[in-house]
């Protein structure tokens, strides 16, 4: 039997969601790798560097609707039948920095997920996937938990962020100027490492409840994911696109022609 509307709304306590582990503090998430503060880019091809959270967040909804001290049950409610509507995760608001040099910086992936999402990308390839324990509900008691576990291979942002993603835009200064001063490597000199933001929303399940819509309020935590530039991609990119520009040269551009 499905949780039932008509029993939280007799008495709210017969279902109450508490965020476990560090689910209630938000914040920065700490990598459980060598570079804590985040997760260190890839060279292409690679995905040995990893972000993997050491925080626990973990949802629990606890099921207290049992038959009353009278033992009459209330036919409906409290008839020893209620269960966990299932606790749930939700990411929502995904967002990373505004504008840089005058470009306005985005992605095209979702920016919100399902309810208890599996391998949902907060960003490349940076995953969340949310584990639904089962119900120990008997006799209208028990608790149901649900944890959420965000890990992956960070992908070289400048095949995800747009404009970064752009290859035209990306064609180096025949002097070479430029290097190190636009896209990623540019922002990780100039601005430090790339965050990226996101709400984490605590609630349940609206398809465990029998009116099929949650009466219970949501709660919303904000977390980040910090992304640190790969000085040593940018490198070897950079090379590799300014061979790919000038490489065809058959004479030495004149001098109003460089920049």
């Amino acid at each position: 039997m499905p949780a039932r509307a008509a029993t939280y709304a007799a008495n709210p306590t017969s279902h109450v969601i508490s965020l476990e582990g560090d689910a209630a503090t938000g914040g920065p998430l700490t990598n459980s790798g060598a570079r804590t503060v985040g997760g260190l880019e890839n060279l292409p091809g690679q995905t040995g560097n990893t972000f993997t959270m050491t925080e626990v967040i973990k949802i629990k909804e606890t099921v207290n609707a049992p038959i009353p001290p009278s033992g009459t049950p209330v036919p409906g409610t409290f008839d020893g039948a209620e269960t966990a509507a299932g606790p749930s995760i939700q990411v929502k608001n995904i967002q990373i920095p505004s504008s840089y040099k005058g470009d306005t910086l985005s992605f095209s992936h979702p920016k919100e997920s399902d309810k208890n999402p599996s391998n949902f990308i907060i960003c490349p390839d940076i995953k969340i996937t949310c584990t639904l324990g089962p119900d120990s509900s008997t006799g209208g008691q028990g608790f149901q938990e649900v944890t959420a576990v965000i890990t992956g291979p960070v992908k070289e942002m400048d095949d995800w962020v747009l404009p970064w993603s752009d290859p035209v835009a990306g064609i180096p200064k025949f002097n070479g100027s430029d290097f190190a001063t636009t896209k990623s490597a540019g922002y990780g000199r100039e601005n430090g490492v790339f965050t990226v933001t996101f709400d984490l929303v605590y609630g349940t399940l609206d398809s465990g409840w029998d009116t099929g819509t949650s009466p219970i309020p949501e709660q919303t935590k904000s977390w980040s994911i910090s992304i640190i530039n790969n000085a040593d991609n940018d490198r070897d990119v950079y090379i590799q696109k300014y061979n790919e520009a000038y490489g065809a040269l058959t004479k030495v551009p004149e001098l109003d022609e460089r920049e």
